[in-house]
Order: C-alpha cells, then structure tokens, then sequence
C-alpha cells in the first residue's frame, strides 16, 4: 500500500472509532480490522478521509508557499550598465545563512552575494519590462545547476561541470540532431 493509502486508512479509522463510539482494549489485527473496513458501509469513512487528508495536504502546500524568507535589498552604485541591469530578486540558499532572497540590480547583487557569502546556490529571477528570465548559479566558478532536459532525457536538476560558454551543451544538442 502506498502512504497516502495507508494515511487515508488511518483517518477513515479514527472517524469510524469516534462516529461509532467503540473503543477497544486492544489494537485490532489487521484481520479483524479487515472484517470491519470492508464492508460497504465504512465507504462513507473512505470518503470522509480522503477529503480530510486533501484539506491536510492542500494546508502544507500552503505554509510552504507562504513562508517569509528574510529580504536583503542591495543598494544600486549609480551606475547603470547594459549587462547586469536587470532588476533581480535571487532566492539563495547559503550553507551558513540559510534561506533569504537578494533584491536589487543583477551586477550588483551577484558581486553583494559572491563577496558576502560562501557555500550557495541561487536562482536569479530577472525583471524587465513586465517579462521575466532566470538562471541558476552555484558558488563554485566552474560548476552549474541544469534543468529537467527532454533532449538529455534527464528528468531532475543535476550539478555538474560547466564552461561558461554553452559549447559543450550546443555539441551535445548537435550529436542529437
């Protein structure tokens, strides 16, 4: 049985407990238990259950999304460049700080985060005009973050070696094509 099936089973037992009132000295074994969770009357248990566990998973996936992360806001030098003018919230994970976002100017908010912090991963999310880009970057100079790849057939992020100048992917997708 899967978790969520063994979770919604352990919900639709507790409701049929409570609703029924029987209280037992001793835990069931799964045979009797069996005898009692298959007849069609304690369907309406399994339904209830699947709601409730429904409602639990929706609230998780709730706190996750709405869990504050410190924002650091970089200040801007004044001078504006072509590259690294993008404005830019990084989301960092650091070893040692934890989890925080970066706001400000894309140049000046990776030297803040390369002069600031050791150990790191990030993903810049860069605003321009009401669209947006992004990218992940790693501490390490020679090191980067890919995404799911259909054309690898990768399915997960991966780490791995990186050259800065998309050679080794652009030979990569050539050889598939």
């Amino acid at each position: 049985m899967e978790n969520k099936d063994i979770e919604i089973e352990k919900i639709a037992w507790e409701r049929f407990l409570t609703c029924s009132g029987l209280r037992f000295k001793r835990e069931l074994p799964p045979e009797e238990k069996k005898k009692i969770t298959d007849n069609p009357y304690f369907q309406e248990y399994k339904d209830e259950a699947l709601k409730i566990y429904d409602q639990r998973q929706l609230k998780k996936e709730k706190a996750v999304f709405n869990k504050k992360y410190p924002v650091i806001k970089v200040e801007a030098s004044g001078n504006p460049v072509w590259y690294g003018g993008a404005r830019t919230m990084m989301f960092v994970y650091s070893r040692d700080h934890g989890n925080f976002v970066l706001e400000g100017y894309s140049k000046e908010v990776e030297e803040y985060l390369k002069k600031n912090y050791t150990h790191y991963f990030c993903y810049h999310s860069m605003w321009s005009d009401g669209q947006s880009r992004g990218h992940w970057n790693f501490w390490k100079v020679n090191v980067g973050i890919f995404e799911p790849s259909k054309a690898r057939k990768e399915w997960k992020y991966v780490v791995r070696p990186y050259s800065g100048d998309y050679t080794e992917d652009t030979l990569f997708l050539a050889k598939k094509n």
